[in-house]
């Protein structure tokens, strides 16, 4: 019999996910977290890449569909079993099915189920390499376990719905030492449409199934140590960020910042306080808390995009950035190095500021306000 407190919920990301060894590293690592006594519930996405050539195959390519089929088909004809090959296959013509239907026009429906077997297939294939490595395993299916509110696209969980099929399963595991694999980012309407969460649900999906049953702790396995405090590839001095508010984290979403979607915390505000671990199962470098230590409050991370009008903009995210003494930092900082700000933006309760700047100047700001309130400290 296994304690519902030891469960935890393991989201596998996509970015770790490219090909068999991958796969069977994924299986080896969560085979270590069983045999410690944990039971993780496993939550996967699709291999690395391949949402994004879904979305291309619902808009007629039928090269990239080929793509899917040689990734896929490789990865199942090297974890060796013939059973699970012909389940990949079979899923493959289903989604050649689906493409097919998708060149005459594609519907945001038709849309979300060629997107789902991305997930669909990776899930057969964790499966697998699971019981490769000599875990059991609980294959369900996440069409039958997330209920949507039905929206194709960015749909939100129906959480009481969805609470009854978890409790059920919850029962099941917890007299038994089997490890659950769910795909993440796809659901069911209640109508049983497959639907879609949105860029990054697969995070929705773990920290939904955490927060309904009660568990404490969330891992969401990534290809870095933890989130920074810039994009890296902008700004090579970028450090991990140590520890972060769902407040916090929420509005890096909102503002562009990578790996992570908007609706991961609104369970966890709602239902159950979960601890988030973001990192790679080398490092969980940052925990994600409903609360920070005061000793943790100030700016955390600095992130750029550019929203639908066009006007580029920086924002500064954490905890008191709004402040009449920080803003005036940030104000001081732009107007010595004269870059001209077209707008700012501070709310009280929420933990940014936002600056909107000439098109071209975004990378610059970006560099300046991390080095003046995140280095030079």
């Amino acid at each position: 019999m296994v304690k519902r407190e030891s469960i935890c919920v393991v989201k596998v990301g996509g970015s770790i996910l490219t090909d068999a060894k991958s796969y069977v590293e994924a299986a080896r690592n969560i085979g270590r977290l069983a045999e410690s006594g944990y039971l993780p519930i496993v939550v996967v996405s699709a291999a690395k890449g391949v949402t994004d050539i879904l979305l291309r195959v619902s808009r007629g390519s039928e090269e990239e569909l080929g793509r899917v089929f040689n990734l896929y088909i490789e990865i199942a004809e090297k974890l060796g079993s013939q059973k699970v090959y012909r389940r990949v296959f079979e899923e493959l013509i289903a989604l050649e099915r689906a493409a097919r239907l998708a060149r005459g026009g594609c519907s945001p429906a038709l849309q979300d189920l060629i997107l789902s077997f991305g997930e669909r297939l990776s899930k057969i294939l964790m499966v697998e390499a699971l019981e490769t490595v000599g875990v059991r395993t609980l294959e369900l299916d996440a069409r039958d376990v997330i209920v949507t509110d039905g929206i194709h696209g960015d749909a939100t969980i129906n959480y009481l719905a969805t609470l009854s099929r978890l409790v059920k399963i919850a029962n099941l595991i917890t007299g038994t030492r089997a490890v659950p694999v769910v795909e993440g980012f796809i659901g069911a309407a209640k109508d049983g449409r497959t639907t879609t969460l949105g860029r990054g649900g697969s995070d929705y999906t773990a920290t939904s199934v955490a927060a309904l049953l009660g568990v404490n702790d969330v891992y969401l396995v990534t290809d870095v140590d933890g989130i920074m405090t810039a994009d890296p590839s902008v700004v090579p001095e970028a450090r991990i960020v140590k520890v972060l508010s769902y407040a916090e984290a929420r509005e890096a979403a909102i503002y562009g910042a990578k790996r992570i979607n908007p609706k991961t915390f609104e369970p966890l505000v709602k239902f159950y306080s979960s601890t988030v671990y973001v990192g790679s199962w080398k490092l969980f470098g940052t925990k994600i808390q409903r609360r920070v230590p005061g000793e943790h409050a100030g700016a955390k991370m600095v992130v750029h995009g550019t929203p639908h009008r066009g006007i580029p903009y920086v924002a500064v995210i954490g905890e008191g950035v709004c402040s009449v003494s920080f803003v005036k930092r940030i104000v001081d900082t732009l107007y010595e190095n004269e870059v001209e700000a077209m707008e700012l933006r501070a709310k009280r309760r929420r933990p940014s500021v936002v600056v909107f700047v000439r098109v071209g100047d975004e990378i610059k700001t970006l560099k300046l306000l991390h080095r003046r309130i995140l280095e030079e400290v």
